[in-house]
């Protein structure tokens, strides 16, 4: 099995990672020469492939970046570091950097300058998967707020019994299942989805505005979970808190909350 990994975000490159990319693509005869470096690369320390964006024409801006997989064993490919993140720790996460490596011009994936229409399609599907883990994440911690307002006894009786706490719950129950709907309609909708076909339209709209809405009851849920878990909550070893810090990626990867409006907005706005 063959651990894959999304070189997209670079070290002064994150939500304009198309724009300000600095990492290039030179040809050399029948490879491709490959300098810079990516950042926050999920998998990046243990990966066996790695799909890297860069500039094959930097002349032409982001119209002039192109796909390359790579193999990490290349001479010219190295982990810098792995970093150490809050949440998601199963895992790894690292700096990815390339120092004359030299890529088979045949490992180009799409057409040479087509990388963006790769990147967006690429991008419009994760937002997809990743509601899903948006979701179970969300699931489990209303799942372990229940148990835990039916155990946790004050003034001799369960917290759960407080129409306060009651009421938590419903809310909390209320956002995921909004967000489930909104999240397996999207599902259907990339059922079937061409090559190149996302970036654009209703699909691209559909899968910001639901990981957009995944991504913020997720982040409810979580808060609302640490509530009912009092001063446990806060403590690091506890479950609610993992999850808690691992769901607070959800508003930053794959496009920030911000981002995500700018999609939707884009494209409602377009003639």
């Amino acid at each position: 099995t063959l651990v894959g990994a999304l070189g997209l975000t670079e070290p002064g490159a994150g939500s304009d990672a198309l724009g300000s990319m600095r990492t290039t693509a030179k040809k050399d005869g029948d490879d491709y020469i490959l300098n810079g470096a990516k950042i926050y690369i999920t998998n990046g320390p243990i990966a066996d492939l790695v799909l890297v964006y860069a500039k094959t024409s930097p002349e032409k801006g982001a119209k002039g970046i192109s796909a390359f997989i790579v193999e990490t064993d290349t001479p010219g490919f190295k982990v810098a570091q792995k970093l150490n993140k809050m949440g998601f720790r199963g895992s790894p996460t690292g700096e990815l950097v390339f120092e004359d490596c030299r890529v088979p011009a045949k490992n180009m994936v799409g057409k040479l300058d087509g990388g963006v229409a790769v990147t967006m399609s690429g991008l419009d599907l994760e937002r997809a998967i990743v509601c899903f883990n948006a979701l179970g994440i969300a699931q489990r911690a209303l799942d372990i707020s229940i148990d835990y307002a039916k155990t946790r006894q004050q003034f001799g009786k369960p917290i759960a019994s407080f129409q306060m706490v009651q009421a938590m719950l419903a809310d909390m129950y209320t956002q995921i299942e909004a967000a489930r709907s909104l999240s397996l309609r999207t599902a259907a909708m990339c059922e079937g989805l061409e090559e190149g076909a996302g970036g654009r339209g209703e699909i691209h709209k559909l899968t910001a505005a639901a990981i957009y809405k995944a991504a913020e009851a997720t982040s409810f849920v979580l808060d609302k979970a640490v509530q009912i878990h009092g001063g446990s909550g806060y403590m690091r070893d506890t479950e609610v808190n993992r999850l808690y810090r691992t769901g607070r990626v959800l508003e930053v990867g794959a496009g920030t909350q911000e981002v995500r409006k700018l999609i939707i907005s884009g494209e409602l706005l377009k003639n």
